[in-house]
This record gives C-alpha cells, sequence and structure tokens, in this order.
C-alpha cells in the first residue's frame, strides 16, 4: 500500500462514507477562522483544534488562528502521535489486518458488477486482481481512496496534523495520541463483512466525484462554518446510525476524560483531532459542555462564549 494509505487509515475511509452532496459549493472570500476551540478550567488551557487531515500542498497554509494556539501550547495531542509510531511496524500492522484472515476470495464475495468496477481502478494502479484477491474490502477502499487522494495533491504531510507535527519536532514540543493505530485499524477490520463490502461499492461509486466535494470541505472549514460543515459531514452518517455510533460518537465519549485530564495539567495542551468529532450534539464540543465547561471559539480575531 502506498505511504499516504499508512498515515491516515481511517480519515479518507470516513470521508468517503460522509458523502458531502455533489452541488455543494466553496464559500466566497470567506475569513479564514477554522474549527478552534479553548477550554480553560483547572491549571492549564486545552485548544481543541478541528483537523483536515489532508490539503492540498499547494494551499496547505493553515487560518491563523491554528498558529496562535499553536504557539501558546506548550504540548501538542493528536487521534495519533505518529512520531512514536514505526512506519514498519504501521505498514505490517495494516497488512497483516488487510489480508482475510479466513482466505476469502474478494472476487467471489463482490457482486459480478462490482467487481468489474474495480478492474479499471486497479490496473491503473499497476495491481493484478491476484494481488489483492485476499484482501478484505475494507483495505481495498482505503487503497483505492489513498491513490485518488495522492493523484489529487492532497497528502497528510500536508494537512494540520502533518503540519504542526513537523512544527512540532522543530521546536522538540511533546506530542501525545489519544488512540494506537490498532484501535483505529480495528474500526473498519471489525465491520461485518457485508458493511466492508458496501463501504468498498461506496468508494468506488464516489470516487470520480470526490474533486467538489474536498473544495467544498475545505471552503467550509477554512471559514469556519459550523452549520455548512454539519450538513456536509453529518447529514449521511446520520443515515447510518451504527456506523455513526462505531466511527465517530463512541470515540468521542473515549475523548472526554483524557481532554479534562489536560485541563490540570500546568501546561497549555492543543489537541487535533478530525472536524467531524467536534460537530453536532454528540460532538467533543458538545459532551464537553455537557460536562459543564465552557469551550469558547476564535472568531475573526478573539475568543468568545460558544453559543
Amino acid at each position: 500500500m502506498p505511504a499516504l494509505a499508512l498515515r491516515r487509515p481511517l480519515a479518507v475511509l470516513a470521508l468517503l462514507l460522509a458523502t458531502v452532496p455533489a452541488a455543494a459549493t466553496v464559500p466566497a472570500a470567506a475569513a479564514e477562522v477554522g474549527t478552534l476551540w479553548r477550554l480553560r478550567d483547572g491549571s492549564g488551557t486545552v485548544f481543541i483544534a478541528g483537523s483536515l487531515h489532508q490539503l492540498r500542498r499547494d494551499r496547505a497554509a493553515l487560518p491563523p488562528a491554528y498558529g496562535q494556539a499553536y504557539g501558546e501550547a506548550e504540548g501538542l495531542v493528536m487521534e495519533l502521535d505518529m512520531d512514536a509510531i514505526s512506519p514498519a511496524s504501521l505498514a505490517g500492522e495494516l497488512l497483516g489486518r488487510a489480508i482475510d484472515p479466513q482466505g476469502r476470495s474478494l472476487r467471489d464475495g463482490l457482486p459480478p458488477a462490482s467487481w468489474r468496477a474495480l478492474q479499471p481502478r486497479l490496473q491503473g494502479l499497476g495491481l493484478p486482481e491476484a494481488a489483492i484477491d485476499r484482501f478484505e474490502p475494507w483495505a481495498v477502499a482505503l487503497l483505492l481512496a489513498s491513490a485518488e487522494f495522492l493523484q489529487r495533491g492532497y497528502s497528510p504531510d500536508s494537512g494540520v496534523e502533518g503540519q504542526l507535527q513537523a512544527r512540532a519536532a522543530a521546536d522538540r514540543k511533546p506530542i501525545d495520541g489519544l488512540e494506537t493505530p490498532a484501535q483505529q485499524l480495528e474500526l473498519f477490520d471489525g465491520l461485518p463483512r457485508a458493511d466492508q463490502v458496501q463501504l468498498l461499492e461506496v468508494t468506488l461509486k464516489e470516487l470520480d466525484s470526490v474533486g467538489p466535494r474536498l473544495e467544498a470541505l475545505e471552503g467550509a472549514w477554512r471559514a469556519g462554518d459550523l452549520a455548512g460543515l454539519e450538513a456536509l459531514l453529518l447529514s449521511d452518517y446520520r443515515q447510518r446510525p451504527d456506523l455513526f455510533q462505531r466511527l465517530v460518537v463512541r470515540r468521542n465519549r473515549a475523548w472526554v476524560d483524557p481532554v479534562r485530564g489536560f485541563l490540570r495539567r500546568p501546561d497549555d495542551t492543543l489537541v487535533v483531532v478530525g472536524l467531524m468529532h467536534l460537530l453536532g450534539e454528540q460532538g467533543l464540543i458538545a459532551l464537553l459542555r455537557q460536562q459543564g465547561l465552557k469551550p469558547e471559539r476564535f472568531v475573526a480575531g478573539a475568543w468568545r462564549p460558544d453559543p
């Protein structure tokens, strides 16, 4: 699998599951706000930033608020601490999970029309069908999505975490992770076979139209348009409540206690997670508010109480 697939395995599939309407447009001339909150309670301060895990290399500059929060924070926390993960061990983990432990044939498990639709994609990657016939459907979906993102100029190194991680390494700021690669991979590897097949079929269907969707998503993120982001990312997930609970809500709930723990640190902490996790009534920000905390959002150059 390409290196891109190894860096943010969950993000590329999650985006394809959250179908962005084709008619969505990028907000014109919007101020670069991003999605960023500040929590203060106890000895420390926690900044929570919503991330696009991959950005195009030719327009990778982050909204100014992200630089301000990074400058104030003494440490970073991300979904994964990639600096603490060996690329070789990550590749081995991914490959070990990608191969079906029961030895089932991908071709035999897919509807004939889906198998035919897959062939030109494999040929474009220079892969014979025998190379992936024992792969699980979720892994093939990841491979296709990662290759498509790479072809369109997107890279995890240009994404929010990639850039902040590089700065932290240069500045010798510590980075922690909320999850392990095994935990993230299990989210898809543990799906029933029928759901994995559906995921692959959705991926094959959506790849050709992913460009405008990514443009709309980035535009709404840069503008800090929370309502627009919820419409883009959450509406389709709400039609799949089982997947939404598995991939988003359970993880949000698991992160509440660690974030509250960061507030007890003497130093300030910048937490960076996929922006989908910060949206809606079951998002991390709403869950923290339910705990009695008062997040302030960075809007137009100032911290303001979140309504």
